[in-house]
């Protein structure tokens, strides 16, 4: 596969994925937690290389996002030299939460 974008991950998109990661290993085991975590990083490899396959937000257009997962949503941005990660959101969640 070809290099891409250097992919960065916010401090709030960080978080998001510990708490994720941490709740699917505390309720279904760490085998899922693991498989989990390599198809985040799989999803985030590829962003890297297509950054525009995500969707652009209605509301903020210098924002895309892309559902992973059936829950989890990821929220980005990019440039010529970087994609960064801004969360990483669980769907069941309200998007009001922070």
């Amino acid at each position: 596969m070809p290099t891409g974008l250097k992919v960065v991950l916010s401090k709030r998109a960080q978080k998001d994925f510990d708490d994720i990661l941490n709740y699917i290993k505390k309720d279904f085991g760490s085998l899922h937690a693991i498989n989990f975590k390599n198809l985040v990083i799989k999803f985030l490899d590829l962003i890297g290389v297509f950054p525009e396959m995500g969707s652009l937000e209605e509301h903020n257009t210098s924002m895309r996002a892309f559902v992973v997962h059936r829950r989890l949503k990821v929220f980005y941005r990019f440039d010529d030299n970087r994609l960064i990660v801004l969360r990483l959101f669980d769907t069941r969640q309200h998007p009001d939460q922070s």
